[in-house]
Parts: structure tokens; sequence; C-alpha cells
């Protein structure tokens, strides 16, 4: 669950920072749901709490510096019709596009440069990119 703490309109996209009331962390998160698709993540306030999945998007990297440890909690879970792999990083769960990392990892970890998050799901709302 988390709760929203600041959304920056930009022209076309959005900024909404967001606390996970369980662990604490605070993600700023890119939203562009309301390019793709009418049903989408505008309906979010200041302050409420949802509940929200957050794509890491970036590259696999050999080098812990300026990376994150991925640990690999499932390789089969699908938002909307995409295939993607749930990684926790210390106690936060996020998600990568199975795509996008299979073909590289090799065993239950890895190091992850993320350049961007990106909220791909808020309650039964799914990114209009994985329908």
């Amino acid at each position: 669950m988390y709760k929203v703490l600041s959304i920056q309109d930009d022209v076309m996209t959005r900024q909404i920072k967001l606390e996970n009331i369980i662990t604490g962390t605070v993600d700023v998160c890119f939203d562009d749901s309301g390019l793709v698709e009418e049903r989408n993540f505008e309906f979010m306030e200041l302050q409420k709490q949802y509940q929200c999945k957050i794509k890491l998007f970036g590259e696999i990297v050999e080098q812990k510096e300026d990376a994150i440890l991925c640990n690999i909690i499932d390789k089969d879970i699908f938002v909307g019709k995409k295939s993607m792999i749930k990684v926790l990083v210390c106690s936060d769960e996020y998600y990568i596009p199975v795509d996008k990392v299979m073909d590289v990892i090799n065993g239950d970890w890895f190091y992850y440069k993320i350049s961007r998050k990106d909220l791909i799901q808020v309650n039964d709302i799914v990114h209009g990119d994985y329908l």
C-alpha cells in the first residue's frame, strides 16, 4: 500500500511521489497512463492510499556501483498481459519485464541500474501498455 505524497504534472505526463506505508520507502514514479488509455491513473489524489505496482526501468549490470541488488521472488507474474518478474529490493517489491532480464540473469539475484521507476498498476487499473 502506498500513500501519494505529491503529484507533479508535466505537459503530457506526471511524476508521482509515493511512500510505501509499510517500509517507509519513497519512490518517484513516472506516469504516462493518460497518454495510452482513457481508464488511467489520473484518479489518484494527494494523501490517499492505493495498491500500486512499480516497474523498474533500466539494465542489468555486473558491478554494484550505482546499482541496486534485486532478489528474485517470483519469475511467473503477469501485470495485465505482460510477463514480469517480481523482485525484492531491501524490503520493497518491484517488477521488471521478463524479456529484459531472463536471458541475462544467472541465479536468484542480480544488480540492476535504474534509470526510472514507472507506475504500471494502481488498485485494479492496469496501465494501457500492459493490456
